[in-house]
């Protein structure tokens, strides 16, 4: 049933009357009054009856209603009831529940819910204005005051809830309440709470409340304010940041992260921390948020400590000083679709995370890189630029490599003989032409120099801007001419000079010679036209054995080869382009040195010494086996991949007078026990002796060692990763934990993984004979085998790490490693943590090494009330 109240300002009476549909009128058992019942959903009409009132209370817009079941009128009392999903809707108030009584008189709403056969409360009312809801016992509202009264209310504030026995709604939505109760908790029944004797809800502002005390798990707490205050608003604001306390063994009591947050505005904000300890550690700390939507978005953070050890008296006081700085910057896409600007910057001390940093993935990470770039480029053209701040360091050696800045402007390549409708088809109209130009300035230095002048003595600038202009020629399937013609240019700040000085020996009275290298400052101008033509051949070669046994499960096996042969010459322009070389003779010995005078630069030098002539040799090889499946007759052959790939390369430089084969270099990569192990490989091999010293000398090493070649670098690294157990089930949580701390398999692996099952004991359906919790291991190793010379050196790295869940609450993982050369466990972590619905706990240790710590933190999750925890550190400063 439904109905729609219009606003009759009369002083008559005003009933609804369905146009099709007469009204059931009797007598209201022991009142005498009159019920009219309409039983058909149609609209309804005004009806000017006999007047019962003297005056009635306008109304400022039309009230909708509706029932389920029946909609009643009380003629003489002017009163509506609904029954069954009731629903009333008046402007941006809307009101359901199972039993709604409407007082015309006084234009005021009262609902609640019906028991059900079995007695159980159904369809309690649940209130809606604007972005607010909540649902309750009972409600009372007056459209006309708009105020209201509500039993055992259960209303959202802003990541909380508030469960009030009962509430009284003020016009602007202003509510008060008596003994209520603030959780996060979404439970019906909260696991936690703060008892608010009576308190103030300014919705959109904060929550201001008397008396309260915290009630966790329905026992009251020895933990009691004499008022509270939660804030309750959307927009942010500033305020004292309350530090943390504790003490260390090593600095001392302390103060941390506390300080002061300015809201600046809705774009921008900043927040300043401190840290003091009280052996005379303090660090300060800067970050900000920043973002302009539809523009660009980004924070950083700055952050210094002066550390403090020893004791000044006893003469063992020591100082030192960390620094960080992170600045993340990205822009819209939006923003501007032809120029982008982005920053990622990540710079510390070397000891900063060594001293600073509580976080495992922090203080392993030995580098760090940062970049600043810009990128420009211009629609309808082939023409872009990139500008760029680079970093990069290393804590362990303690390297900063700087790039300030780096640029590049790059056309991208054009056919200029190509029409506006031309296809390509014509060999000359693929001829094509591009340009590159970048510029760079390198900076190497060690971290305590950065923000010196000594940095900038060592840096290296340099511009390069090469033209090409080529064309390709395919005679044949799989084969490519590519004659070339390049142009490069190089601008330097320096260039060297080398020269043979000769210092008398008054001992012996003879003159010794010694290589002199000068470095001569100012702008030097490099150029050089190159000539090249290269030559490719590139077929693919099959190969396929067939097992023809109808008893064997392998099909076939297919073998895939790529060679790649290529000849690239460059002729000797040494007589047209500018001569960059220098050959100088030592008087004394005879012999003679030949070097560019910019091999110190990073472009090098324009030109070759000579003509130049490489063939470049490669093989790359796939090995693919076909399987018969035992259990899939749909898909009865499957491909199992034996060698993902196998590489070998190497060349031949016909114009060398000595040491023309390069070392020949393999690599390799496989998947093995069905893609849990995969392997990959890689190494270098040396055809060329050494002589006694260790000089690579131009003789066969077969010659000398008679070996066909000297191993002089190889590495494999496997990785192994398993996971099983099914988890869930019908059982409860309490069997399941004992199922998953009872019988496990006997090989600690479930079927699904390799484990073998069928040979354990005998056990009922009900027993459980397999290990059935999510658990995931892996294993990382990695050798490393290096023997450039005499002497070799082995490395070799092992890591494994794995989770395990015990239920859908309880996890459990960890991860280690083993030290080879030092015969113990590398870094070691434990970590559990308990997901407590509206609470978790977590408990990380570290046993050994270095960092020996451990942390417990049990607390609230809901960041509303951060600060609601229980935290236990024992810090690996206090060893």
């Amino acid at each position: 049933m439904f109905g729609v109240l219009v606003p009759v300002y009369s002083q008559n009476p005003v009933t609804l009357v369905p146009d099709s549909v007469k009204p059931v009128t009797d007598t209201v058992p022991g009142s005498g009054s009159r019920r009219v019942a309409f039983y058909a959903q149609e609209s309804y009409r005004a009806d000017t009856l006999k007047p019962k009132v003297s005056n009635v209370t306008r109304i400022e817009d039309r009230v909708t209603y509706s029932a389920e079941d029946s909609l009643n009128f009380d003629l003489d009392l002017r009163k509506a009831y609904l029954y069954g999903n009731s629903h009333v809707s008046y402007q941006d108030i809307d009101l359901t529940a199972d039993y709604i009584e409407i007082d015309f008189n006084i234009n005021e709403v009262y609902a609640t819910g019906l028991p059900d056969s079995t007695g159980k409360i159904q369809g309690i009312p649940h209130f809606k204005q604007g972005g607010e809801t909540f649902d309750s016992k009972e409600i009372r509202y007056n459209f006309n005051t708009k105020k209201g009264f509500v039993k055992q209310v259960i209303t959202e504030q802003e990541g909380g809830y508030l469960h009030s026995e009962k509430t009284k709604r003020l016009p602007g939505g202003v509510i008060d309440i008596k003994n209520a109760k603030y959780t996060t908790c979404d439970a019906p029944d909260p696991h936690y709470y703060v008892a608010l004797t009576k308190a103030k809800v300014i919705p959109g502002h904060e929550i201001i409340s008397g008396p309260a005390y915290l009630v966790v798990a329905d026992i009251p707490l020895p933990i009691a304010l004499p008022f509270g205050f939660f804030p309750n608003k959307q927009t942010h604001a500033s305020g004292i940041l309350i530090p943390e306390y504790g003490e260390e063994k090593n600095r001392g009591f302390f103060l941390r992260n506390g300080g002061y947050y300015f809201a600046i505005n809705d774009y921008f904000d900043v927040s300043l921390r401190g840290d003091l300890f009280s052996n005379g550690t303090w660090g300060l700390r800067v970050g900000s948020n920043y973002r302009k939507r539809y523009r660009f978005n980004g924070n950083f953070n700055l952050r210094y400590y002066k550390n403090v050890k020893g004791d000044l008296d006893l003469g063992t006081y020591s100082a030192n000083r960390d620094y960080s700085f992170q600045w993340s910057h990205s822009q819209d896409p939006k923003a501007n679709p032809t120029q982008t600007f982005r920053a990622s910057v990540n710079l510390s001390s070397s000891s900063f995370d060594r001293n600073q940093s509580y976080e495992a993935a922090s203080y392993l990470t030995n580098t760090k890189q940062s970049s600043i770039s810009f990128s420009k480029r211009w629609p309808a053209s082939p023409f872009n630029f990139t500008a760029s701040l680079n970093h990069s360091q290393n804590s362990r050696t303690r390297d900063i490599n700087l790039n300030l800045p780096k640029m590049a402007l790059n056309m991208n390549r054009i056919y200029p003989l190509r029409g506006k409708n031309s296809t390509g088809n014509k060999w000359y109209e693929n001829l094509e032409f591009s340009y590159n130009a970048t510029l760079d300035n390198k900076i190497k230095t060690i971290d305590t120099l950065l923000f010196t002048s000594e940095v900038f003595k060592n840096m290296q600038s340099g511009f390069k801007h090469t033209m090409p202009l080529s064309i390709n020629f395919k005679p044949m399937k799989n084969m490519n001419i590519s004659p070339r013609i390049q142009y490069t240019g190089m601008l330097y700040t320096k260039m060297i000079e080398k020269y043979y000085r000769y210092d008398l020996d008054t001992l012996n009275m003879t003159y010794n010679s010694t290589l002199v290298e000068d470095t001569i400052h100012g702008f030097k101008y490099a150029h050089a036209i190159t000539p090249s033509v290269s030559i490719s051949l590139n077929p693919k070669i099959y190969g396929m054995f067939i097992f023809t046994s109808p008893n064997s499960r392998i099909e076939a096996i297919r073998h895939v080869m790529s060679p790649t042969i290529s000849f690239s010459y460059v002729p000797d322009v040494t007589g047209i382009m500018p001569q960059y070389y220098r050959t100088i003779t030592d008087t004394i010995s005879g012999r003679e040195t030949r070097y560019s005078i910019f091999e110190r630069e990073m472009y090098g030098t324009p030109t070759l010494p000579g003509k130049s002539g490489v063939v470049n040799f490669s093989l790359n090889n796939t090995l693919e086996m076909k399987v018969r499946s035992t259990k899939d007759t749909v898909n009865d052959v499957k491909k199992v991949k034996l060698l993902e790939s196998l590489n070998f390369g190497t060349n031949y430089n016909i114009f060398k007078d000595s040491l023309r084969w390069a070392p020949v270099s393999f690599s390799g990569r496989s998947s093995i026990f069905n893609n849990k192990v995969h392997m990959t490989f890689s190494g270098s091999l040396d055809p060329y002796a050494l002589n006694d010293s260790g000089t690579v000398i131009n003789q066969a090493a077969w010659n000398v060692n008679h070996q066909l070649a000297r191993l002089t670098r190889f590495n494999v690294s496997l990785d192994f990763s398993i996971k099983g157990g099914k988890g869930g089930g019908s059982k409860s949580e309490s069997q399941t934990a004992q199922r998953n701390l009872g019988m496990g398999s006997m090989s600690g692996i479930p079927p699904e993984a390799g484990g073998n099952v069928a040979a354990q004991p005998a056990m009922e359906e009900n027993d459980f004979s397999y290990f059935h919790v999510p658990w995931d291991l892996r294993i990382r190793y990695n050798f490393n085998y290096s023997k450039p010379r005499f002497e070799s050196k082995v490395t070799q790295t092992l890591n494994f790490s794995g989770n395990v869940r015990l239920t859908d609450k309880w996890r459990i993982g960890g991860n280690s490693g083993w030290d080879f050369l030092k015969k113990s466990l590398t870094y070691t972590s434990l970590n559990i943590s308990r997901d407590l619905h509206c609470w978790e706990m977590r408990i990380s240790w570290i046993p050994i090494g270095y960092h020996q710590s451990y942390t417990f933190l049990i607390n609230v999750k809901a960041s509303i009330l951060k600060d609601l925890k229980y935290q236990k550190r024992k810090s690996w400063y206090d060893r």
